[in-house]
């Protein structure tokens, strides 16, 4: 009978440490609700990123991101690598869905839109964390 009772005693320890790992883990970061906006660094030919993140209850709920070329006008219709200006939206999508921007994967074609969005999405989400 005691070694029913430390047995089962032992398996509640065990399921209680289980769903409380898995309950950290699930929280993420400690984000602060807001709107954060950051930038990457200007790439060799002066152009950069920059993104607007909402956050609301501690996740990304809102990403809106812009390239800019080297007269800091926003990259558009006339930008001659258009795979770049579709990516965007696939790049903010994914991170809304990862909550992690070095868990968004590469849209083919667009690698310099995805580091400069990773940069400036990571800058943002530091603001969020003070």
């Amino acid at each position: 009978m005691n070694r029913t009772i430390g047995i089962v005693i032992v398996i509640l320890a065990v399921l209680g440490l289980a769903l409380y790992m898995n309950a950290q883990r699930q929280m993420g970061p400690n984000w602060n609700d807001g709107t954060y906006t950051g930038e990457s660094q200007r790439d060799e030919r002066s152009q950069y990123g920059k993104v607007d993140l909402m956050i609301k209850d501690g996740r990304i709920t809102q990403v809106d991101y812009e390239e800019y070329d080297s007269d800091g006008n926003p990259k558009g219709a006339s930008y001659p690598y258009q795979e770049a200006i579709e990516a965007q939206s696939t790049l903010e999508q994914r991170l809304i869905e990862t909550q992690d921007p070095e868990k968004v994967d590469n849209v083919s074609g667009a690698t310099g839109t995805w580091n400069k969005f990773k940069e400036a999405a990571a800058a943002a989400l530091e603001k969020a964390k003070q």
